[in-house]
């Protein structure tokens, strides 16, 4: 699964297309509004790096998404597995607001902020900030919710045993089991393949 892109960029497209240049492949990138305008902004020149996810749109194209942060890749993950979410409405989600933001709004029910998202009404927002607040308190821990960063972390590990082909829930009960406090990702997959050994053999 492609994870990180880093190149030079050749052209902005408007609204938030942007097509990278990295090694001998061009790559068409796209970002939150908030991204492509900073990135459009910066010295042409400079070298971007970019968080990337790859999906299917609407069952016939494969994008490329593209943002600045590891925090904001795995939030758009988590809010296109949600049943009212598809990719183009998470990155305009994150294309009002950081994940910070989304959090504060979802907290503080304010529903008419999400609701001024394009494809987001009142209705909609109201159901989606149900949603949304339940990614928060998903993963827990003999009864304890985990902070925010190991939740990231864990969702990363469990997105990578996913695409080994194990089910989303027997990853996750893997994980819930084998994760100690200070653990990094590469030591979290050690001891969950070790675990999971027995289930491939």
């Amino acid at each position: 699964m492609f994870y990180l892109l880093k190149g030079s960029p050749l052209e902005f497209v408007q609204p938030n297309r942007l097509i990278l240049s990295s090694g001998e492949v061009a790559w068409e990138v796209f970002l939150p509004l908030r991204t492509f305008e900073r990135l459009k902004s910066q010295n042409p020149s400079q070298e971007i790096t970019l968080f990337v996810a790859v999906m299917l749109v609407r069952e016939e194209f494969i994008q490329v998404f593209g943002f600045e942060s590891r925090e904001e890749r795995e939030f758009f993950l988590k809010l296109n597995k949600l049943s009212r979410v598809g990719p183009v409405l998470a990155l305009n989600v994150l294309s009002y607001y950081t994940p910070e933001d989304i959090k504060r709004i979802v907290l503080e029910r304010r529903t008419h902020e999400l609701a001024k998202v394009p494809g987001i009404g009142q209705k909609k927002a109201e159901k989606l900030i149900l949603e949304i607040k339940g990614l928060f308190e998903k993963l827990t821990k003999k009864g304890k919710t985990l902070p925010e960063p190991v939740v990231d972390l864990l969702s990363e590990a469990k997105e990578f045993l996913v695409s080994l082909g194990f089910s989303a829930k027997v990853a996750e009960e893997v994980l819930l089991k084998v994760y100690t406090e200070g653990d990094s990702l590469e030591e979290i997959l050690k001891k969950s393949l070790k675990e999971l050994a027995p289930a491939t053999s």
